[in-house]
């Protein structure tokens, strides 16, 4: 491993460094199971505290360090750590005694991430050892990592990205590459410097790495989160620098590279839908009632209570016939083992009667051609859920609103047109460990505010 500072890490060492600072969380009164609340970028003392974690069987609740203080300290204070990691000064006393620690199992629960949260309080995903390890190997042998792998881990390892990136990397015994944090400049230096082979992301690191002039033809395997649908043509402009991209699918409760689209042989116009074929040969997924459910190694063990003392199991489970985890993710069927992420089931329009995705329509409207991005929400009124469109125009353009409903008019059912488009100098975000999301719950608001107005 290559750390923040340039220094190479072996397995060896940051097993090493792992044992002895779990020797001392002991001694400090860590006991297995006890959740350590990590809130750091990325770097050597992260990866140390996970290895300790691992090897003390202690539970790393992941914090992201761009959070705000108000909410790092709740969901702290949820997941009832008993000790909080934001700095090497914050670790107890070194101790030259010989670890008193009981051996993990792969029952015992290794880390915590948080969902998005964007619309309530983020849930706590529990994963155990055995579902992180048994995922870390199924990756590396789908992406065929091995000694002469070159692995990039650019987005925050608090995030179930880049954490999985991380471990199944490490699995497959490959050289890691991971800066402290994103930067498109940095990235591609070290891109070029190390001769980086895989490298995975949001459609927004790779927008922003494009732009830079570094050499990133080494790069070999690399996949992409969509997160803004303003960014379809990115598979297009990476193919172009020599970077095959393609889409994949993750999530906090099945961890990130579930599915991939992969690159050998895949058109364009393949390579950039979501999701694809299933990473683990013991993965599966249907769809029931236009709703994806999944079950495999890869899956958590379920969602702490407040306080960190009980897991709730059945939350979101179908357990009828065996534990399916319900994603509310609206997907559809596209091969024997793969398919097709669509949008969420909170974020899809019910209009005229039929369900449509935002990207959609979103896409008609950005055919035209003063229009950079748009988002799409449905807005109720008493007559039905009709579309309300928001957009961002190219530099120095007036919105003409009645001339761009006309256009989407002449491509989409008339019941998919909006019947409103408003400019905004940006759109509500969530900035996430995992990448940039839309707040589609705070464009409804805005829809509703304006339609009632």
């Amino acid at each position: 491993m290559v750390d923040e500072h340039g220094n190479k890490r072996y397995c060896a060492e940051i097993m090493a460094s792992g044992r002895a600072l779990a020797s001392d969380l002991a001694a400090a009164g860590i006991r297995r199971g006890d959740r350590i609340a990590v809130q750091l970028q990325n770097g050597a003392l992260y990866v140390d505290m996970l290895a300790a974690a691992a090897l003390g069987g202690f539970v790393v609740m992941s914090v992201n360090a761009r959070f705000a203080p108000a909410l790092a300290d709740s969901i702290i204070e949820r997941s009832g750590a008993r000790m909080v990691v934001r700095s090497a000064a914050d670790l107890p006393p070194q101790t030259d005694d010989e670890p008193d620690l009981t051996p993990p199992t792969a029952d015992d629960r290794f880390v915590i991430f948080t969902t998005s949260g964007t619309t309530s309080a983020p849930k706590l995903v529990v994963h155990q050892q055995r579902s992180i390890a048994a995922h870390a190997a199924d990756v590396a042998t789908a992406f065929g990592y091995g000694n002469e792998s070159v692995v990039m881990v650019p987005v925050p390892l608090c995030g179930v990205f880049g954490f999985t990136v991380l471990w199944g990397a490490l699995a497959g015994h490959a050289t890691v590459i991971m800066p402290t944090a994103f930067d498109a400049e940095e990235t591609g230096r070290l891109v070029q410097e190390h001769g980086v082979t895989s490298l995975h992301g949001s459609d927004d690191m790779f927008h922003r790495l494009l732009a830079t002039d570094w050499d990133l033809s080494s790069v070999q395997s690399s996949g992409y989160a969509r997160f803004n649908s303003a960014l379809d043509g990115i598979v297009e402009r990476c193919d172009a620098r020599g970077v095959p991209l393609s889409g994949l699918y993750g999530m906090s409760e099945v961890q990130a590279l579930y599915a991939f689209r992969g690159a050998s042989g895949l058109p364009i116009e393949k390579r950039w839908r979501a999701a694809g074929d299933l990473v683990s040969p013991d993965a599966e997924r249907r769809v029931v009632d236009d709703e994806l459910q999944l079950q495999g190694p890869s899956l958590f063990e379920g969602y702490l209570a407040d306080g960190g003392a009980e897991i709730d199991h059945q939350l979101t489970m179908a357990n009828f016939d065996g534990p399916w985890f319900k994603t509310g993710d609206l997907a559809v069927e596209d091969g024997p083992r793969s398919f097709e992420y669509i949008t969420r089931i909170g974020d899809v329009m019910r209009l005229g009667g039929f369900l449509v995705a935002p990207a959609e329509v979103e896409g008609a409207i950005m055919r035209f051609d003063e229009i950079d991005q748009a988002q799409v929400v449905a807005v109720e009124r008493e007559q039905g859920a009709r579309p309300v469109a928001f957009v961002i125009l190219a530099p120095g353009v007036q919105l003409d609103e009645q001339a761009v409903i006309d256009h989407c008019a002449e491509i989409l059912a008339r019941f998919k047109c909006p019947v409103r488009v408003v400019a905004v100098d940006e759109f509500p975000v969530t900035d996430g460990p995992n990448g940039v999301k839309i707040q589609r719950a705070k464009l409804r608001s805005m829809g509703e505010a304006l339609l009632s107005g």
